[in-house]
């Protein structure tokens, strides 16, 4: 079965066994954002995780498979999906602040996605409506001088 057309059933297999991100994440032992990104191909899970994926969704471990493939992180940013957008006009807006910010801190470096996590919440406005609150930890880089 093709990669893609793999990851489809995983997901379609998560919404027909109605189970959220947030328990997937605790079936499988990691974040759940994280889950979320390899089930979407741009992170991978190893076999074990792979195998417990397959037991909580009731997969045939052929088709579980496909989350443990090196992701190819080829396809972003697509800018046309709304929360995408979003995202990209916050980095646009705030990025250079951020920045600024981050060296007066660190010094000159850069935040590392590899040794990254990322965590999205749901939490409640002062007026009692819904926000997401989303969270970005990753380990501060100094540029080597040399």
């Amino acid at each position: 079965m093709e990669r893609l057309e793999a990851l489809a059933r995983i997901r379609a297999a998560r919404l027909d066994k109605k189970m959220t991100y947030q328990a997937l994440g605790q079936a499988v032992g990691r974040s759940p954002v994280y889950v979320a990104a390899a089930l979407h191909g741009q992170q991978r899970l190893g076999p074990e995780d792979a195998q417990k994926l397959a037991t909580a969704l009731q997969l045939p471990q052929d088709v579980a498979a496909a989350v443990s493939a090196f992701p190819v992180r080829s396809e972003f940013p697509i800018v046309t999906d709304p929360f995408k957008y979003r995202l990209m006009e916050i980095v646009g807006v705030y990025g250079d602040s951020l920045r600024d910010m981050a060296n007066e801190m660190f010094g000159d470096g850069i935040m590392s996605a590899i040794d990254f996590t990322l965590d999205m919440e749901k939490v409640t406005g002062s007026q009692g409506e819904a926000r997401v609150k989303i969270t970005m930890n990753g380990k501060w880089l100094q540029y080597k001088e040399f």
